[in-house]
């Protein structure tokens, strides 16, 4: 029987895959979807070009009509809409704004580099990669989100697969497994084999979905790539590298959209070297395979061997290690860190951290471990007022609104709204861990300071063993398994900045509580180092996170950053109860999202000049003093700091406040952030509305109490879908 055939432009593949993939994202991962964007993207897109290519052949083009032709040329769609079509949706994919202006920025600068930027017949750059890096280098207002994919098998094997379709019908195969298998092999000879990270680690950082995007969908594009094989495999391997040594040495997010940009004057030198025929897009017959046909390929004995590694490798599972630090207790005391709390200050390279602990233990036999990128000087470490963290809690925390229903017979309009301060809603806790014994070595004091009621140390090793060893020799007790957790710092050249309390000092200061402890530094790593901390805790453990930058939001660039519902009417009886409530809330929607998540419950501009800055409030913004207790540098001209430069002094402040609950298996990397410029506003609030009371006799009262009706079970759904739990299972 003949195989059925029709013929069809690869291109649909792509644009199809594209389209299922911003689906994939907009309703399953929950993306705030920007429909303007997406808009502006496309339509942008389309307009542009068709108005390029309408000037090139000096006459408007048909709009549809691909088979009508002058010369060998074709006129229609297929000619001014197909490949930038396909630039488009990757416009709608990758690249992010607020504002639509930039959206349109980036459709006509995509466009432009087609035209703009050419040499033998062929576009230098890939044109969605050069608009969106254009975009971002000029006007400073847009981003990528390298983790707004997430980390999951579905993603990488629909990816893989259907990403393979499409290079295989543009046969383009080559140049994304030569990127891609050089970029992961790069990947585990460093984060396995060099630095001795488990293998979930590694597996978490090649399953994203925005690296595979750009092996199947962006380096692979045939109209900006080397045409000869030879030359391609060439191209993606100096692709792989560079893009490599950015984001491992240079900490660099994105690197290889910005490497691809970077490289793309380097392909006509390659096109001279290797002569081959340039590609040109042809329709094609597409073939449907008997499924038997298709089983015996499947079922070879090769193929098998491959199904049984994929296999193997989603299933291997090694659990991780999370907060800043561990605890270490003399002798055989136990001592859990139970609450963190962590201000993150970030402007450039310059980072604060700001760590408070709720512990339990003896005081006295207290000591902490944090890894840090530099040898701290003693001006680079301080001790706060723990006030601090009280008064950010109480201004950022998720909120109850009270309003009250006017009664529509009544001739007046109350005007009263309760501002609801919701209690705390949840304890955040820190960390736990796992490992093996090695031999011990010394470990080397780099510095030692006494800074308030600390003891201070700054130590290196050579190896995990070197710190174990220092600490065993000094009576600590470190948590069973902290040595391996450890190594991949010490091969990563970090220090340790070990904290002990000074019996004497602690004395003199009243309660018997820790302050926080304030330290900065320069780096290029903008990161928490959480498996650490995982040490010495069990179960699911809470971190929040408050930070300040100068541009906009920070966001996780290895974990998905998940704004939380807000906003939603919830029941009366909720009010009595709004811990509880918002405990269940978090919960749900961190089980629904994967748990592989940072929930992000506040995010505003607090800038000195903004007086806006909650709606509604329910506790004191945070002041000027506040804010330079928490580390921002730049609203007190440099008082605290007088080694950093006058010139950064400013009014901008940005806050954003992530909640992160973690557990081994979830989260098998440290939490690393990026600072983005997007300054929308956020809140978690959570809204009750009282009804209106007195007389309904009249049309309008009766219209009120049947809408109030329908409005208190609207109010039931919402629970269920915030809590997952209904009425019947609130006390």
């Amino acid at each position: 029987m003949p195989q059925k055939k029709f013929v069809a432009d690869p291109r649909y593949f792509q644009v199809i895959f594209q389209a299922v993939f911003l689906s994939y994202g907009i309703f399953f991962l929950d993306w705030e979807a920007d429909w303007l964007h997406y808009a502006l993207s496309v339509g942008g897109c389309l307009c542009f070009n068709y108005c390029a290519e309408s000037f090139k052949q000096k006459s408007f083009l048909p709009l549809w009509g691909q088979k009508a032709k002058v010369g060998d040329a074709v006129r229609g769609w297929g000619r001014w809409g197909f490949s930038v079509l396909i630039s488009a949706m990757s416009l709608c994919l990758l690249l992010k704004t607020n504002h639509w202006y930039i959206s349109l920025l980036a459709a006509f600068l995509t466009v432009a580099s087609k035209y703009i930027f050419r040499f033998n017949h062929k576009h230098i750059f890939n044109p969605s990669a050069f608009g969106i890096i254009a975009t971002i280098f000029l006007t400073g207002d847009a981003w990528l989100s390298p983790s707004q994919w997430g980390s999951n098998v579905v993603i990488f094997f629909s990816v893989v697969t259907l990403g393979t379709i499409v290079v295989t019908r543009v046969q383009k195969l080559d140049i994304s497994l030569a990127f891609l298998l050089t970029f992961v092999g790069l990947l585990y000879w460093r984060q396995v084999y060099t630095l001795g990270w488990p293998i979930d680690y590694f597996l978490h950082s090649v399953s994203t979905g925005s690296l595979l995007l750009f092996t199947f969908f962006m380096i692979s594009d045939p109209r900006t790539s080397p045409n000869h094989a030879a030359a391609r495999i060439i191209w993606a391997v100096l692709i792989a590298f560079v893009s490599f040594y950015l984001a491992v040495f240079k900490w660099q997010h994105n690197t290889p959209v910005w490497v691809l940009v970077a490289a793309a004057p380097l392909v006509p030198l390659l096109d001279k070297i290797f002569k081959a025929e340039i590609f040109q897009w042809r329709s094609s017959p597409v073939q449907f395979i008997h499924f038997s046909k298709l089983k015996n390929i499947v079922m070879k004995p090769f193929m098998k061997k491959i199904a049984a590694l994929v296999i193997l490798a989603t299933m291997i599972s090694h659990e991780a290690i999370a907060f800043c630090g561990f605890y270490v207790s003399k002798a055989d005391g136990t001592l859990k860190n139970k609450t963190s709390q962590v201000i993150l200050v970030r402007d450039r390279n310059k980072t604060v951290i700001t760590m408070y602990n709720d512990f339990q233990g003896n005081l006295k036999d207290f000591a902490m471990v944090v890894p840090v990128p530099v040898v701290l000087q003693k001006s680079d470490i301080k001790v706060v007022d723990q006030q601090i963290f009280t008064t950010l809690n109480e201004y950022s925390k998720p909120r109850l609104v009270e309003y009250y229903d006017q009664n529509p017979c009544a001739q007046y309009m109350y005007d009263k709204m309760l501002r609801g301060s919701a209690p705390r809603a949840l304890d955040e806790v820190v960390v736990t861990g796992y490992g093996a014994n090695k031999k011990q070595e010394t470990v080397k004091i780099e510095a030692k300071y006494l800074v308030g009621e600390y003891d201070i140390l700054i130590l290196s090793a050579t190896e995990s063993a070197g710190l174990k060893t220092w600490l065993d020799e000094n009576g600590y007790k470190i948590p069973a398994g902290a040595e391996e957790v450890l190594e991949p710092y010490v091969k990563s050249n970090l220090k340790f900045f070990v904290v002990k309390v000074n019996e004497q000092e602690k004395k003199k200061l009243p309660g018997n509580f820790l302050r926080p402890i304030q330290i900065r530094f320069n780096s290029p790593k903008f990161m928490l180092p959480i498996r650490l901390g995982m040490a010495n805790a069990d179960g699911d453990q809470d971190l929040i996170v408050y930070a300040f930058t100068k541009k906009g939001r920070i966001e996780c660039t290895n974990y998905r950053t998940v704004s939380l519902p807000t906003g939603k009417n919830i029941p009366l009886f909720v009010q009595n109860n709004f811990g509880n409530f918002y405990s269940n809330l978090f919960q749900h929607q961190w089980y629904r999202e994967g748990k592989s998540v940072t929930m992000l419950e506040y995010a505003w501009n607090v800038s000195l000049n903004n007086y806006v800055k909650c709606d509604p409030c329910v506790a004191t913004a945070p002041s000027t003093q506040d804010l330079a207790q928490a580390g921002v540098w730049w609203v007190l001209h440099n008082q605290d700091y007088d080694d950093l430069q006058n010139e950064d002094y400013s009014e901008n402040v940005y806050f954003t406040r992530l909640h992160v609950r973690y557990n081994r298996k979830a989260f098998p990397q440290d939490l690393m952030f990026q600072v983005t410029p997007n300054t929308e506003n956020f809140q978690a609030r959570y809204i009750i509305t009282h009804p209106a009371t007195g007389d309904f006799t009249c049309e309008a009262g009766k219209k009120y109490l049947q809408d109030l009706k329908q409005r208190r079970q609207d109010e039931m759904e919402t629970l269920t879908y915030l809590t997952g739990k209904d009425y019947s299972d609130w006390d």
